[in-house]
């Protein structure tokens, strides 16, 4: 059961409460518990939130941590998952099951069952529910662990919107909450062009105008734009025409740091070394390139090259719901990959290649207070025995996400002792 005005549905594993905030005042409070610390899991150790940020870290002993701490057991305390690719209202669809595997993004949006199954629904909710379909989106967001997301509809073609993007995770193309210089027509790029926040999200960036490129690749360089995120050569991994979409970049020297490439599923060996080398990051959204395309990114050669890779679920119709099930997902799927791993690639990775690492991405004293508690009993037998019992978990065992100091969803008794007197929603997960 879930409490939102009928807006909302969800089947119902497990009992959270949930509370809309974004204009109220973060307050202090400490938590107790097993702590990822930049540099290492601490398993009695405390995290201090002090406002809006990270004011204290480190063994629940120290005195800078408090000894009123709010204790969890069985689980432990993690940055919040920065989820770097998604399309936020198009998550208010069931999953899409086409029965056929296609060669590239391009067939399956020409496909009639596309139309009929995602497009035509996906407009009628917008035209009906705009803001319900982005909070219902968000909402899920938070049930996975994402403390940051992108993909948000209500981006810079969609102003009047903004509201409704405001006081859940973070929407880093749209309303952030972070330090964010809008451009100026003395900065050396020209006449200002719209920059709605650090991140701009360009779904087909070989659509784009070249003086809009140009502008935004300026304004990566002035530092006004953090990141520019960018589906490319995403397809079958033997698919020409989309490999060819990264050459044109890659020759016209469009290639530059800050610059994220989402999918890249047709990428080569020489392509990984040139992205190493201008400084680009991947984002890697394996359950959904395995769904439509029966392969997936050659991460063993990105690796190789010494690519950043995040991890992001794409969206829910061949995707994941959420950060925690695509993290999920690829450990079973690629069990090479390490959990620790995994767990960076949601959380420091995303923050260093979208350039936000200064204030997300870990739980570093100054840094903004996202993060996330996931119910995971160590098990001394497991190949990793902390961070294995993570990536196992489901969302029924996310028992907090807390984004900028605020708490913001959890089990309904930690929830109560830090939001004591606040009007919570109910759900069931």
């Amino acid at each position: 059961m879930m409490r939102f005005s009928g807006v909302v549905r969800a089947i119902l594993l497990s009992f959270v409460s949930i509370w809309f905030a974004g204009h109220v005042a973060a307050m202090d409070f400490t938590i107790a518990g097993t702590v990822m610390t930049p540099t290492g899991v601490v398993t009695d150790g405390a995290l201090a939130v002090t406002g809006q940020t990270i004011g204290a870290v480190g063994p629940a002993t120290s005195g800078s941590t408090g000894a009123s701490a709010i204790k969890v057991s069985d689980a432990i305390i993690l940055p919040g998952f920065i989820d770097l690719h998604n399309h936020l209202t198009w998550n208010v669809l069931p999953r899409w099951l086409p029965g056929r595997k296609f060669t590239s993004r391009y067939e399956w949006q020409d496909s009639p069952e596309y139309d009929r199954m995602l497009v035509a629904p996906h407009n009628v909710a917008l035209d009906a529910a705009s803001c319900e379909s982005e909070i219902y989106a968000e909402i899920k967001a938070l049930t996975g662990g994402a403390t940051s997301t992108l993909g948000s509809i209500f981006n810079k073609d969609h102003p009047e919107y903004s509201d409704c993007a405001k006081g859940l995770v973070r929407n880093l193309d749209l309303a952030s909450g972070l330090d964010f210089k809008k451009p100026d027509a003395n900065d050396g790029c020209g006449a200002p062009q719209p920059i709605s926040d650090v991140v701009d999200n360009e779904v087909f960036p070989l659509e784009m105008p070249h003086g809009r490129m140009d502008y935004l690749l300026c304004e990566l360089g002035t530092g006004s734009l953090r990141s520019l995120v960018i589906h490319l050569s995403e397809g079958a991994s033997a698919d020409s025409s989309a490999h060819r979409e990264f050459t044109m970049l890659d020759k016209a020297h469009l290639l530059k740091p800050g610059m994220v490439i989402v999918h890249g599923t047709a990428l080569r060996d020489a392509d990984f070394v040139s992205m190493k080398k201008n400084g680009v990051g991947l984002v890697w959204s394996p359950r959904s390139n395995d769904e439509l395309y029966g392969s997936t990114t050659n991460i063993g050669a990105a690796s190789l090259a010494r690519v950043p890779i995040a991890i992001a679920p794409d969206w829910s119709p061949s995707g994941s719901a959420g950060m925690l099930q695509e993290i999920g997902y690829a450990w079973r799927r690629y069990p090479a990959i390490d959990s620790e791993d995994l767990i960076k690639m949601a959380t420091s990775v995303p923050a260093q290649i979208a350039r936000l690492d200064a204030s997300i991405g870990d739980l570093s004293v100054g840094k903004k207070a996202d993060f996330v508690v996931v119910k995971a009993k160590p098990d001394p037998k497991a190949r990793n025995p902390v961070f294995d019992p993570v990536v196992k978990a489901t969302p029924a065992d996310i028992l907090l996400v807390v984004v900028g100091g605020e708490p913001l969803y959890g089990d309904p008794a930690l929830m109560k002792q830090l939001q004591a007197g606040a009007m919570l929603d109910d759900m069931t997960v």
